[in-house]
């Protein structure tokens, strides 16, 4: 058997590898969450670029649209025959006759482009990218980049002067990693930033990381439990050890007693002296006939116990009448209860007595309850047994004015083996065997026993039987 000692530094020990266990745990399912927003942040970044070439797309497109065709082969044409020369004086472009520039078509409509600012008036941000397209522009680059999120974004000036967005806390943009400029390849216009805001993307990657953490927190759920368990078994197993010994100790006792009794009655019975006398011989062998009935009560507890949690008790139910059940459960008792000058009061008030139920199991259920009334009581025994009628049942009370038990011991006492503390009396004896048969034989009957008690006030035993009418099984 374990020593307390052992057991606490046993389960300090294991407390201390799961708790370092759970950390390190943790602490990579914490790195790993890092490790996805880096990657996520260079994720978004490069969707910075996405976006700007869809604007640069966007732009082409358009412009395709809105100029002359003619004027646009004029000018792939003078691209491939001609070279792009500026003139600082006059601040426009124009070609000139030379050798062939095979760059200039990549040129072309940023040159129409550049015409229409040095020919008209320039073209504001909001009729050059309407703040719609631009929303559904970086939302379609993001669903394409799998970042599936809500997102802010916002357009602002060299001087940090929003122009449009799809919020309004401009301070959460400014202070955003994700910027880029919107129109990179002008170099003569105003110069637009555009400023992208992904918000909560550590709940961004937990998402995207939800099955290796469901498993990761599954499996340290379970270490948790079988530490847990191991634990409460281990401290079952003591706990049950210690009632063991006792119940050992409690039998050895018990059993002696009958034994030392019956072995002086027989040396005194083969005494020449003491047998001749009849009276003295009768009271010797009745001394022993009581102490072997003694020990043949006893036996038979502990092997109704070890039949009862094997699961082989079979009970041969009769129709019995309850009443009659107590009676005579009452007049067993009663000898042991008069010696001590007490009373056992019956008062049968059920008119509806009849119960489908094993004779022997339920006339020894009254018994052990009225026995612990009788053994359970300091001084002079009063008892009180009565029966009232209840639907589809008999309830049947036992009340004494005994030592009472305590809250704390009350859950416990239909327990096998658990024996109620009695503080300074000695004198009790029991297995701890008794209230476990009597719940077991009342739940095989279909009924069910409870307890009211208080210390110093007595206890009171409430059995539940379901009834019968003697019609039906005539």
């Amino acid at each position: 058997m374990f020593q307390k000692n052992y057991i606490v530094i046993i389960t300090i020990i294991c407390g201390i590898a799961l708790l370092g266990l759970v950390f390190i745990q943790f602490y990579w399912i914490n790195a790993a969450i890092e490790q996805g927003q880096n990657e996520l942040k260079g994720k978004i970044n490069n969707t910075l670029y996405d976006i700007i070439d869809e604007v640069e797309k966007y732009e082409a497109r358009k412009d395709v649209k809105s100029t002359d065709p003619h004027q646009i082969l004029n000018k792939i044409n003078q691209g491939i025959n001609s070279s792009v020369i500026y003139d600082s004086l006059t601040g426009t472009y124009y070609y000139s006759s030379q050798t062939p520039n095979y760059g200039a078509p990549n040129q072309i409509m940023h040159d129409i482009f550049q015409e229409m600012l040095n020919n008209g008036k320039p073209i504001s941000l909001t009729e050059r990218m309407p703040k719609a397209t631009l929303d559904s522009i970086i939302d379609k680059v993001l669903d394409n980049n799998g970042i599936q999120s809500k997102f802010m974004f916002g357009v602002f000036t060299e001087h940090a002067d929003l122009i449009y967005g799809n919020t309004d806390d401009v301070d959460l943009l400014l202070n955003s990693t994700y910027q880029i400029d919107l129109f990179p390849g002008d170099f003569f216009a105003s110069r637009f930033i555009l400023v992208l805001e992904i918000p909560d993307e550590r709940s961004i990657v937990i998402k995207s990381m939800w099955m290796m953490l469901g498993v990761s927190a599954f499996f340290v759920l379970i270490i948790i439990f079988a530490f847990y368990y191991t634990i409460a078994t281990i401290v079952k197993q003591k706990k049950l050890s210690i009632i063991k010994n006792d119940f050992i100790n409690n039998m050895t006792h018990e059993l002696k007693t009958p034994i030392s009794t019956i072995s002086l009655a027989c040396e005194a019975l083969s005494d020449k002296d003491i047998g001749n006398s009849d009276t003295t011989r009768l009271r010797f062998v009745s001394m022993i006939s009581d102490e072997n009935k003694r020990l043949g009560t006893l036996v038979e507890n502990v092997l109704q116990s070890a039949v009862l949690e094997r699961g082989e008790l079979k009970l041969k139910k009769e129709n019995l009448d309850i009443h009659e059940i107590i009676t005579n459960a009452v007049q067993n008792i009663n000898i042991q209860v008069q010696k001590r000058n007490g009373v056992i009061h019956q008062e049968t008030k059920a008119k509806n007595t009849n119960v489908f139920g094993d004779k022997v199991h339920i006339t020894n259920v009254i018994y052990n309850l009225l026995d612990n009334a009788n053994k359970y009581t300091a001084n002079t025994p009063f008892i009180r047994i009565e029966t009232t009628d209840l639907v589809g049942g008999v309830m049947i009370k036992i009340k004494d004015n005994g030592i009472g038990i305590s809250k704390e011991h009350q859950t416990k006492v239909f327990e096998k083996l658990f024996r109620v503390p009695t503080g300074d009396r000695h004198d009790v004896k029991g297995f701890g065997l008794g209230l476990s048969y009597v719940k077991s034989i009342i739940e095989n009957h279909g009924g069910e026993i409870s307890l009211d008690s208080s210390l110093g006030k007595g206890s009171s035993f409430n059995i539940y039987l379901p009834t019968i009418k003697i019609e039906e099984n005539e």
